[in-house]
């Protein structure tokens, strides 16, 4: 007789789906603020970090908005239009996102490298148009151009000319996606110069892919991913207790 595995959900999805009821059932209504990160806690038995992450994921949904220094407040909010997202994937935890910018670091810094001696002219378009789309975006609009970030990165792969690093970093698209949208709504809306300073930092992988400089190439890279990685782990650091 075989058993089906019963999945164990992480206590940050938990604690998620629990203050997600609490929304449904009118608990908290739009426009009102929820309990402190302290007495969310106490509430739910659970670690603060694990009520920072599951706050963090539905602000990445626009359930509710963080405003540093006075609280987490529900949005209105239509929970008919809940993408798989929150459904089907799981919360990524502190140490599963280290070790995610670990494997980036890894595989896009030699792609960067690789790229800049391999890119042909169709690489460049790829990138460029990449590029443009996300200076679309904007912090005052709902297209924060996570998309467009993801194949500005899957370009590069692809410049690199290397099939095995094009599968690897296939497989990580939707999480990548995934953790850029979240960095996005925690960076962005916190301060819109750093929209630029995004840019920028993209601008300059692009340049020196370009001007066929590898050592600058993977430089430009592992900066701008140490840049997402500390701002991602600010942004659930900062929610207020």
């Amino acid at each position: 007789m075989t058993m089906d595995r019963i999945e164990t959900k992480k206590i940050a999805e938990v604690i998620r789906e629990k203050i997600e009821d609490m929304i449904k059932r009118g608990e908290v209504k739009p426009g009102e603020k929820l309990d402190s990160v302290v007495a969310l806690a106490e509430k739910f038995d659970v670690s603060r970090s694990a009520v920072r992450e599951a706050l963090s994921a539905l602000r990445a949904v626009g359930i509710v908005t963080i405003r540093q220094g006075e609280g987490t407040f529900v949005n209105q909010y239509d929970f008919s239009t809940i993408t798989d997202m929150m459904n089907s994937r799981t919360l990524i935890s502190k140490q599963e996102m280290k070790e995610l910018f670990e494997v980036r670091h890894v595989l896009e810094k030699g792609a960067s490298e690789l790229a800049a001696v391999r890119r042909s002219k169709e690489n460049l378009e790829q990138m460029s148009t990449a590029l443009y789309q996300m200076k679309q975006a904007s912090a005052d609009t709902d297209d924060l151009g996570e998309q467009a970030d993801v194949r500005f990165h899957l370009a590069i792969v692809e410049a690199s000319g290397n099939t095995l690093l094009k599968q690897m970093m296939g497989r990580l698209s939707d999480t990548m996606q995934k953790t850029m949208y979240e960095t996005r709504k925690v960076w962005l809306f916190s301060e819109k110069r750093s929209f630029q300073r995004l840019l920028d930092e993209h601008q300059r992988i692009y340049t020196a892919i370009d001007e066929q400089k590898p050592e600058a190439a993977a430089d430009a890279m592992s900066a701008h991913l140490t840049n997402v990685e500390k701002v991602l782990s600010k942004g659930i650091e900062h929610i207020s207790d």
